[in-house]
């Protein structure tokens, strides 16, 4: 059986995920929160990270039915800067595994934390077209071709 994928960030957007997916998401099927972990916003990135943080924990949402193609697509736009990562999140109906996109390189993480209700006021149309330009480029482009269109983009709509 495939593990859902936790979405702690831009993903849980559904605008946001349709781009990624090149189609309807559906609904998410299981709010969940992951422990012992923090949002934070990236240096010159609109989107978070998560940091280790004894104590805390992160609430986001699973996304359970997805076909090969949308995880080609999702590890795609996730790009070489994370790694898909295996955790345990809790759910209502208690734990269960899950896979998340852990950071890896190239990106700074910062001290402060990442309001998904704040970046929809202030960030999500720009992150949008940011999207929508990158998940184009899907199938054509790939590693640094892939990584300098996501920054030469982000560059331009968020003047970073």
């Amino acid at each position: 059986m495939r593990l859902p994928y936790f979405f702690f960030g831009t993903l849980m957007d559904p605008d946001v995920l349709r781009l990624v997916l090149g189609r309807s998401p559906g609904s998410f099927s299981t709010a969940a929160t992951l422990h012992g972990y923090a949002r934070v916003r990236v240096a010159n990135e609109p989107y978070p990270a998560l940091v280790s943080a004894p104590g805390a924990s992160v609430d986001g949402l699973l996304l359970r039915n997805y076909s090969d193609e949308d995880d080609r697509r999702i590890r795609y736009f996730e790009d070489f800067d994370f790694a898909i990562e295996q955790t345990v999140v809790e759910t209502a109906t208690g734990p269960e595994d899950a896979h998340f996109c852990g950071a890896i390189s190239n990106i700074a993480p910062t001290d402060l934390p990442w309001s998904y209700e704040d970046w929809m006021l202030t960030e999500k149309d720009r992150f949008l077209q940011v999207a929508e330009i990158y998940m184009a480029a899907y199938g054509t482009l790939e590693g640094e071709a892939a990584d300098k269109l996501w920054l030469d983009t982000v560059a331009d709509l968020f003047g970073r």
